[in-house]
């Protein structure tokens, strides 16, 4: 797994605040990831510090860090947010994975910012030809970013299936709450915006049954509170796991 992680699957974390070692620059830690991975390649090719600092600085330029020979000398605290996000992507493209697990990578940074950052992780996608898994709340996001969407609920994936099908066909209750929720630029000038009822149970407190059933508007209590919907196809390319549309549940 040491020998996957970073090289075949890399993560964006949410925080590159915490993310990045304090003590160390940010140089320094990109250059240790592509001097440990290309040790482990199969063909046993060696790098050196200076080629890796080399292509360090080469990768700043591609996340568009300004003045990337001196910034990869610079320590994480010194670095505003869109920078340090900015370093982190390259630090997670510094092996050329296949699968780059991005979670939540616009949450800590100005809206002007964040367009600045999916614009670049589109941009590198198609560079580098890398599968991104994207993890976040912003609808907006999802919209602009996926081709595929998993629509999950306290763990379990309540609906998936292309992203335009989820939003212009969605079809399990939760999905149409969320999309629901939405502010429209076309709606009525100080009304509130409809909410989910009630509150995110605790993880290790679950409800019996389906998992939303307790805030779902259209819950059958006497099937969605004693059984678990499977995950099962409700059109030509979407699954739900709901008993909306069909009676399987999941074994015991």
């Amino acid at each position: 797994m040491r020998a996957l992680r970073g090289a075949e699957i890399a993560l964006i974390p949410q925080e590159p605040m915490a993310a990045f070692s304090p003590v160390h620059t940010v140089g320094q830690q990109i250059i240790e990831t592509i001097m440990l991975h290309a040790s482990r390649h199969p063909d046993g090719r060696a790098i050196s510090r200076h080629d890796a600092r080399a292509m360090t600085i080469e990768l700043f330029r591609d996340v568009g860090i300004s003045m990337p020979d001196q910034r990869i000398d610079a320590y994480s605290w010194q670095l505003s947010g869109g920078l340090r996000q900015r370093a982190m992507i390259a630090m997670a493209l510094s092996c050329r994975p296949r699968l780059l697990i991005a979670d939540e990578p616009t949450t800590a940074i100005d809206v002007t910012t964040q367009a600045q950052i999916l614009a670049l992780l589109r941009e590198l996608q198609r560079k580098y030809d890398t599968a991104i898994i994207f993890i976040t709340h912003d609808l907006g996001v999802i919209a602009q970013m996926a081709h595929y969407v998993a629509v999950m609920y306290l763990g379990s994936v309540m609906e998936e299936g292309p992203v335009d099908d989820i939003f212009h066909a969605p079809k399990h209750p939760y999905t149409k709450a969320l999309l629901r929720s939405i502010p429209s630029l076309y709606g009525e000038a100080r009304t509130a915006l409809p909410v989910i009822a009630g509150a995110l149970p605790h993880p290790f407190n679950r409800p019996a049954g389906c998992p939303f059933h307790p805030r779902c508007d259209e819950a059958m209590p006497e099937r969605c509170a004693h059984a678990v919907p499977r995950l099962q196809p409700v059109g030509p390319r979407q699954q739900a796991s709901c008993f909306l549309y069909h009676d399987l549940a999941e074994p015991g």
